[in-house]
């Protein structure tokens, strides 16, 4: 931003970032460090999608240093004096005081600039000269038993600004810099790039040097710290910048004495306020937009190899391409004498028709046969030619024949029939309860790991359960694959053979089918289109297979989880409230202001909410200290009783302007108290009355009040004085009421003065003499208590991680009060935050910058400027309400979780059980594995049951296996000549498997043509 315009832009906003980040854990902002401001860089190009990303590039780091001196302290009759020992010597009587009781250390910083909301300014005390206008004075004050001489430390300090080349790493998408690496010296900044002295006026004073238009949050003057610093033991003579360096610094406030370690507190709080304001001024057109080289950094998923069983794996399959490489040369250079793939048992039939010159066959020629005839015996060929190459299809078993009954070959011999022993029903049975005992297992693991938050893993060796996890498992799937792959081979081998035993078989679904061609898997689509069911079934299971290695080498996984172990926690407190203030103040270690402060950072910056708080309930702390003894614990389980508000907000059509324009006339509503009575309950008086607003302009105001009785002079003290009539009864049913009003009107005004700053007094702003036009929606909502009980999960630091309640709320809420407090004491506390303190005052305004906490909250909630726009007319009573009631309930909880000691003590050694979460390493089975090895196991069963319940029957002595067995079925026969004159089957023929009379006029067991076999008995 151009120097000219930092003056005015630079605002107190950064003194409430710097607030939330020193005293309330706040994360620091985008490209800010504690070293400095990182001049931001972005990413001109698509980023890879990775975890963990980082960003690292070369660019300007702004900083500010410190040169401190010990000043020279002068004991004078009026007081002490401090020098830096050149030209500024401060006039005597000012220091550190310790007069407020329980004080045990005081502190300022006196910068130079003179303010109306500082006390101290070096230009006021001696110091005016304009040489020493960069100049601060530091003092500490440490108590000696006598408040009024305590020792004291005093320091005279000045800043200097610099730049930096560096290289910057960033953290995406946060934006927070992790790392930097220094590329060049420093070098001082230049004048003209930063306004130090607006910087200055405002760390000083705690003022903005010219004040503008902005939120609440960007114009608060003096970011009230003193709640925190009176917890550490400062409660008087405290300036602003103070509670900066000691949030930032370090907690033990003894060394503060070291003038070294109170130089160095400051200097921390110079640096990180010096980045939020460079952060403030650096826009779009002062960043270089130039072309810088960096990287981008990250980690992506990947899967880990275990090398052991990497090395297994990368040798066997070198020996598998082996193998490969060996068949390929060998297939290659082998002489092959087939015309065509013998697929079939027709292919084999007409090789053999096709062999009229034996000497290419390799045969022994039978002792009784003649020259035409060969027999099959041993591994001889018998093959009987025919003349004519075919046969009459009426031709008979002619007496003196040979009996059928004695039908000879391999086929016919006097040996049992059998069937493969793997197709047994002992292997059938056996198979089938190893599937059952899968399916059981695999179910019996995911119910207990479901029961019991996973399994434990089976070792602390990554090897170890890297094999019992996922390799035990796919070794099942390996040897399962083979069996199928077997019994589909059995199968394939067997089905034509099925189909001509019935002897009426198509050659289309016997002889021609080509089942052995391919890999039995493969075979899928010929099994269905063939009408094998039952085959194509085990085919598409003995593809699935594969499926079933892969899910269940997932099925089982390692992730972290929470293991829970039950444990007796210690109450701290009892759910009773006893010690509720009458009223938010600093004798209750908290200002009102703060707690505005924390809840702007809590609702809009990120922040954590106090512990044991959930957004819309308190809940009763337990000691959690005990469950530290058992080791790393994450979270923590326990009952506990909840608290809470619920906001019932009612329309009212109060419609009065002259309660706007003047206290002459309230807010008023009749209330019924405890007893039965009504009180007049107003708001809006001379504490609450507007300002702001300019002449005959288009405004807006949003105002948000707690009511009180009319005869009470103080909202705040529940207490009665001198001249208040009102009783603590009717105050408690006053004080319960909260009302909001969004209105617009147009102003008639003294004068056209513009309202600039928002003022517990008005000053500055003009007297409003009359209101034209109003519109506006009003809200009267009261705060009902709610208590139950809550199973609370919280981690070890108390914030609530989840919460359910487990019971009703209570009727009777007199039970969790005493000594005469009650729900209305309580509630009406937390209504008071916006009612007294900073900036109560509504203000009318002609943009959409809003002046109260109230109005920021409800902007903020809403993300939009709709209901604080004066060009908008009023809201909907429905539209804002939800926003309302939301400010109320989480206030209430951010105030009771920011004071658990309005609880009593709880009785010594009350304990509630619970439980405490450890984090944990188990094995869970994963769901979509889960059903996916579920479902193809039950495939697999099915099929399996199928398969030997339907099983090929025996009908050989030795199964046909080979070339010469299936010859020997077909070498008697007239097959081998027909399809040889025929080249193909007709489609009318039928062909069976059983006895006949061969063409050696003998009789047989093999293949034959209807009407020439009879069916075999199997």
């Amino acid at each position: 931003m151009p120097l000219k315009d930092q003056r005015p832009a630079m605002n107190t906003g950064f003194l409430m970032t710097a607030y939330g980040i020193a005293w309330l854990g706040q994360a620091t902002p985008e490209f800010v460090t504690p070293q400095g401001f990182l001049e931001p860089f972005e990413l001109d190009m698509k980023e890879q999608e990775l975890v963990n990303r980082t960003w690292k590039a070369r660019t300007k780091l702004y900083g500010t240093s410190l040169n401190c001196e010990a000043a020279i302290i002068r004991n004078q009759s009026s007081g002490l004096s401090y020098s830096n020992g050149k030209n500024c010597t401060t006039d005597p009587g000012y220091g550190p005081h310790l007069s407020e009781p329980g004080s045990l250390y005081g502190s300022l910083y006196i910068g130079y600039f003179i303010d109306q909301h500082s006390d101290y300014s070096l230009s006021g005390m001696g110091c005016s000269s304009p040489t020493n206008s960069h100049l601060f004075l530091g003092l500490w004050g440490a108590s000696r038993g006598d408040s009024l001489k305590p020792t004291t430390t005093a320091i005279f300090c000045e800043p200097s600004y610099w730049t930096q080349d560096v290289n910057a790493t960033v953290m995406i998408p946060s934006m927070n810099v992790s790392e930097i690496f220094a590329l060049g010296p420093r070098l001082p900044l230049m004048d003209s790039l930063f306004n130090r002295t607006a910087f200055e006026y405002i760390i000083g004073t705690g003022a903005q040097a010219v004040s503008q238009r902005a939120d609440i949050s960007e114009t608060t003057n003096i970011i009230d710290q003193k709640s925190n610093l009176a917890r550490l033991g400062l409660h008087d003579g405290v300036t602003n910048m103070v509670g900066f360096a000691l949030g930032l610094g370090s907690p033990d406030l003894t060394g503060y004495t070291d003038p070294g370690i109170l130089a160095a507190s400051f200097e921390k709080a110079h640096k990180l306020l010096h980045a939020l304001a460079m952060r403030q001024l650096m826009t779009s057109n002062v960043i270089n937009v130039d072309s810088r080289h960096g990287t981008v950094s990250g980690k992506v998923n990947a899967i880990l190899v275990v090398r052991p069983f990497a090395i297994v794996v990368e040798t066997l399959l070198g020996i598998v391409v082996i193998f490969i490489l060996a068949l390929m040369l060998y297939s290659g250079t082998r002489i092959s004498q087939l015309h065509k793939d013998p697929a079939s048992l027709t292919d084999l039939i007409v090789m053999l028709s096709k062999q009229h010159n034996t000497d290419r066959l390799t045969f022994k020629k039978g002792q009784d046969m003649d020259a035409s005839q060969y027999a099959l015996v041993k591994g001889i060929i018998h093959v009987t030619r025919s003349e004519s190459g075919s046969r009459r299809s009426n031709a008979k078993c002619r007496p003196g024949q040979p009996n059928i009954d004695e039908a000879s070959g391999i086929s016919g011999s006097n040996k049992p029939l059998v069937r493969p022993f793997e197709t047994g029903m002992t292997v059938g049975i056996v198979f089938i309860a190893i599937l059952l005992l899968a399916l059981g297992t695999i179910l019996a693991l995911k119910i207990y790991a479901n029961q019991n938050n996973g399994l434990p893993l089976p070792s602390n060796k990554t090897l170890l359960n890297q094999l019992v996890l996922n390799y035990v498992l796919i070794v099942f799937a390996t040897f399962l694959k083979p069996f199928w792959l077997l019994l589909n081979r059995q199968l394939c081998v067997l089905q034509p053979f099925e189909e001509l035993r019935r002897a009426n078989a198509k050659s289309s679904r016997s002889l021609d089918l080509k089942y052995t061609s391919l890999p039995p898997q493969l075979i899928l689509w010929r099994a269905f289109r063939g009408g094998h069911y039952l085959l194509g079934a085990v085919c598409a299971i003995g593809l699935s297979a594969n499926l079933l290695a892969v899910s269940l080498s997932g099925l089982l996984e390692a992730n972290a989880s929470p293991l829970e172990k039950p444990c007796n926690f210690t109450y701290k407190h009892a759910p009773i409230f006893s010690r509720i203030p009458q009223k938010l103040a600093y004798a209750f270690e908290r200002y009102d202001s703060d707690y505005q402060y924390i809840a702007k950072a809590i609702i809009s910056n990120g922040v954590s909410l106090p512990p044991w708080t959930s957004p819309e309930t308190f809940f009763v702390p337990n000691d959690l200290n005990n469950s530290l003894d058992s080791g790393p614990v994450n979270q923590s389980r326990v009952t506990t009783q909840g608290f809470g508000v619920q906001p019932v907000c009612e329309r009212s059509n109060f419609n009065d302007t002259a309660f706007i324009a003047g206290p002459s006339s309230l807010f008023n509503i009749t209330q019924r108290t405890s007893s039965g009575r009504d009180v007049t309950c107003v708001g809006m008086g001379d504490r609450d009355r507007p300002y702001g607003g300019q002449n005959e302009s288009v405004a807006a105001l949003e105002a948000f009040f707690q009511l009180r009785p009319i005869d009470s002079d103080d909202i705040l003290n529940i207490a009665a004085n001198d001249t208040d009539t009102a009783t603590v009864e009717e105050r408690l049913a006053c004080n319960s009421i909260l009302v909001a009003g969004f209105l617009r009107a147009n102003l008639t005004v003294s004068n056209d003065v513009v309202k600039t700053e928002n003022s517990d007094t008005g000053d500055g702003s003009p007297e409003i003499q009359q209101v034209n036009a109003l519109s506006s929606v009003w809200l009267v909502c009261r705060l009902n208590l709610l208590t139950a009980p809550y199973d609370l999960t919280v981690d070890q630091s108390g914030h609530v991680i989840s919460s359910v309640a487990t019971g009703p709320y209570a009727e009777n809420l007199s039970f969790f009060f005493s000594n005469g407090s009650g729900p209305t004491s309580l509630t009406r506390v937390t209504s008071s935050i916006f009612s007294h303190g900073e900036n109560m005052h509504p203000y009318w305004h002609n943009d959409t910058f809003v002046d109260t906490w109230f109005a920021y909250f409800i902007k903020h909630l809403s993300n939009s400027t709709t209901f604080v726009d004066p060009a908008q007319p009023a809201p909907a009573f429905s539209d804002v309400v939800p926003y309302v009631e939301n400010i109320c309930i989480r206030l209430f909880a951010i105030v009771l979780g920011l004071n658990q000691d309005w609880l009593v003590e709880a009785k010594a050694n009350s304990t509630v059980s619970g439980v405490i979460i450890f984090p944990s390493q188990r094995v869970f089975v994963s769901k979509p594995m889960f059903i996916i090895t579920i479902t193809l196991l039950t495939l697999n069963l099915g099929v399996a049951i199928a398969y030997w319940t339907r099983r090929p029957r025996k009908m050989f002595p030795a199964m046909p296996y080979t070339i010469a067995s299936i010859l020997d079925m077909v070498h008697a026969t007239g097959l081998a000549a027909e399809v040889g004159s025929l080249q193909s089957w007709r489609k009318e023929w039928r062909f069976g498997y059983g006895k006949f009379v061969g063409t050696d006029g003998k009789p047989h067991v093999g293949i034959e043509r209807r009407p020439f076999v009879v069916p075999a008995e199997t």
